[in-house]
């Protein structure tokens, strides 16, 4: 996969914007597991990327924990509406999360929603490969 890295991204004219657009961070946690999160699945890359301008950007790459997890993965995201009603669609920026591990589903996808000071948990069910490939 081919990504702009966040460093390269901030020395272009589209991060001005896109930090404008976005001057606040969301927190997201992700938890992967199999079995009803009976089992937590370690050593899990997770991907986290932005199509911004036909470019995919690359906002964090890292590997769960023992326990199936990444904690604080801090995102960009707009500031939360103050004068929001019932019924109104709160203001968030959508990111792509990729989980990617051996033995278990090749890969993973989701759109998730980060929203301006708030922090939300993405959970990953990963199915271990068929028994059929070893027969």
């Amino acid at each position: 996969m081919n990504f702009l890295s966040l460093e390269e991204f901030k020395k272009t004219e589209n991060y001005k914007t896109f930090i404008q657009d976005n001057p606040t961070t969301g927190r997201l946690k992700v938890e992967v597991f199999t079995a009803y999160q009976a089992i937590p699945i370690s050593d899990t890359e997770i991907i986290i990327t932005k199509d911004i301008d036909n470019q995919k950007v690359l906002f964090y790459r890292g590997f769960t924990d023992e326990s199936g997890m990444i904690e604080n993965i801090l995102l960009p995201a707009p500031e939360e509406n103050k004068d929001y009603k019932p019924g109104d669609t709160p203001n968030f920026t959508e990111y792509d999360l990729t989980a990617i591990h051996e033995g278990f589903e090749r890969i993973k996808k989701y759109d998730i929603a980060i929203f301006g000071n708030l922090g939300i948990i993405q959970y990953v069910k990963m199915i271990p490969d068929s028994l059929e490939e070893n027969t």
